[in-house]
């Protein structure tokens, strides 16, 4: 899939990374680049590098590189092309068609219509006397018709082929509903509707777009909650239900519920910033995306032990996304569709307006599961709330709830504060050696992660490696480069793919950007690509470091062409380094 160069090149010139992936994390200047937690994956010390210079971003951490294009094709779920449309709209900047992979874009099409058309459709059920069942479901959960209306909610009657007969006969074909995940496919190759006999939730994306779909069984029968399957435009891991609503709130924060209903009854009380995840736990992609739209966040997850448990992992990832959290703690009630019900709206304004902070909420769970009153469970308490406390970054809020902590279990503050110095202490020395640890071993040039090539020469390898670094950082060594080796010479077939784009565009004139290399590698072969030019080339001595790095690629390359029959290596090895020599 290609789009012209010109076009590319003024997209990106359009495009600041520093700008773009600050909407997503926050960022320190450190030098010349600037540092943040990394989006990708939950971590506590930040490994991920933005360089504005080279316009790349790599995370030390997971090995997660490239360019804007692959920040946004993994930040937004969306393929090359969404990547560019993506950014297109962003810059205001019209996207030629020329090039576009239609059949990429025809699918994704089809599946947005169908999806829209399947809303319709269970909407219409849902107002009809087909959907009796649906309607007096809503009306026995108080849900008005103007909350139905506002988000469209819907009924799947319990027959097999209700949509599919209804979309077939709108134009759609089988496999059109096939790939959108409302139909399935049974072992007699057979097809049946995948929602029978569920109250429909559409889920509407940013763009305002029906990508998928939740369904509430109203039978008491299991599973209770099923979502529509991952498809060319939803990953339900990727979003949220009701944030296309709730990013215009003006209530200055957001709401976390657990389930679809919660978050139509507080929209219907007037908490328009209420969003759900779709029946998971909530991602690393999920925190991402409230961290663009908020500053804090009010968990109001179920109060039983699942719930709380997932209350406890929401606040450590939103924590690293930088996200201040609060936890609204329900009584009386399992969940804030029941509470509103049972109280009304003005009871759950005040408890939200009181909401713990995510320490105050912590130090409570840890209070809960000790005997305060016996001596053994006060000590226990004082053991793990220090370590709750000495993680606090700031003094201010370590003096504050030291002081809370104490009150909890009837200790002195002196004391309790005396226990969390030293467990920072101990953390500052474990810091230290670790630091110490890393730094007294040898760099090496293929780091043990799973996802990371493995070199089956690693000597070639290497020197492979130090020139495609040294042709990035100093384009001016491309024409003797290609003098001396060729891409077929590369032990490392991508490698060697990297060489020869590098020295095609350096030949044409062409500056190199990221974009350039985003439509010739996959999303791990660019994080692999990024990973080796973030560290400095050897450039001093560029000309001879060249020579010296081609004499062992075509040592090794003369070595396997010539085989166990072949000629002597070490005849092989003095031969080429004679004449890399005197060339």
């Amino acid at each position: 899939m290609t789009f012209p160069d010109a076009f590319l090149d003024e997209l990106f010139a359009r495009t600041d990374i520093v700008e773009l992936i600050s909407r997503y994390v926050p960022l320190k200047r450190l030098g010349s680049d600037y540092k943040g937690l990394c989006p990708f994956h939950s971590e506590k010390t930040p490994s991920f590098t933005v360089s504005p210079d080279k316009q790349l971003f790599y995370c030390f951490g997971c090995s997660t590189g490239g360019g804007v294009l692959q920040f946004v094709m993994r930040a937004e779920n969306l393929d090359f092309a969404g990547a560019v449309h993506f950014l297109a709209d962003r810059a205001n900047l019209p996207v030629p068609e020329e090039g576009v992979d239609r059949d990429a874009r025809r699918r994704r099409d089809t599946v947005y219509r169908l999806n829209r058309a399947a809303a319709h459709h269970f909407h219409e059920v849902l107002l009809s006397s087909a959907g009796e069942v649906g309607q007096a479901y809503c009306r026995a959960r108080g849900l008005s018709q103007g909350a139905v209306t506002h988000f469209g909610l819907g009924y799947a009657p319990d027959r097999w082929d209700e949509l599919i007969r209804a979309m077939t006969k709108a134009g759609f074909t089988k496999a059109d509903l096939l790939e959108a995940g409302l139909a399935v496919r049974n072992k007699a190759g057979g097809l049946y509707d995948r929602f029978r006999g569920r109250l429909m939730f559409p889920i509407v994306d940013l763009r305002r777009q029906v990508v998928g779909f939740g369904g509430r069984v109203l039978d008491g029968s299991a599973p209770k909650y099923m979502n529509s399957p991952d498809t060319p435009v939803f990953s339900k891991s990727r979003q949220l239900f009701a944030l296309n609503m709730a990013k215009n709130t003006k209530q200055g924060r957001l709401v976390l519920a657990e389930g679809y209903m919660d978050v139509v009854s507080l929209h219907q009380a007037g908490f328009d910033c209420a969003v759900a995840s779709l029946g998971t736990a909530l991602t690393d992609a999920q925190a991402l995306l409230l961290a663009k739209y908020t500053k804090e966040v009010v968990l109001a997850y179920d109060m039983d032990a699942a719930g709380q448990s997932a209350a406890r992992r929401a606040i450590e990832m939103l924590g690293q996304s930088g996200v201040s959290v609060k936890v609204l703690r329900l009584r009386d009630a399992k969940d804030p569709d029941e509470f509103l019900r049972r109280y009304g709206r003005e009871a759950l304004a005040a408890l939200l307006a009181g909401s713990e902070t995510q320490t105050e909420y912590s130090l409570s769970v840890l209070a809960a599961r000790f005997d305060l009153a016996g001596d053994e469970g006060r000590l226990a308490f004082c053991r793990e709330a220090a370590a709750l406390l000495a993680s606090l970054p700031s003094a201010a809020e370590r003096d504050v709830y030291t002081r809370r902590a104490a009150e909890m279990c009837r200790v002195s503050f002196e004391a309790l504060a005396a226990d969390v110095r030293r467990e920072r202490g101990r953390r500052a020395r474990r810091a230290d050696r670790e630091l110490a640890r890393r730094a007294s071993q040898p760099e090496r040039t293929i780091q043990p992660r799973a996802r990371e090539m493995r070199y089956g020469n690693p000597r070639s390898a290497s020197a492979e490696e130090e020139v495609v670094r040294m042709l990035f950082h100093d384009p001016s060594l491309s024409e003797m480069a290609a003098g001396l080796v060729t891409a077929e010479d590369f032990s490392v077939p991508l490698l060697g793919r990297i060489f020869a784009l590098l020295c095609a565009w350096y030949r044409e004139g062409r500056a190199l950007a990221p974009h350039a290399l985003d439509s010739h590698l996959t999303p791990d072969e660019m994080s692999h690509f990024v990973r080796l030019v973030s560290r400095p080339a050897s450039l001093a001595h560029g000309v001879q470091a060249l020579r010296d790095c081609a004499a062992v690629i075509a040592a090794e390359r003369a070595l396997r062409r010539a085989g166990p029959a072949g000629e002597d290596p070490l005849l092989v090895l003095q031969k080429v380094k004679y004449e890399s020599q005197i060339s």
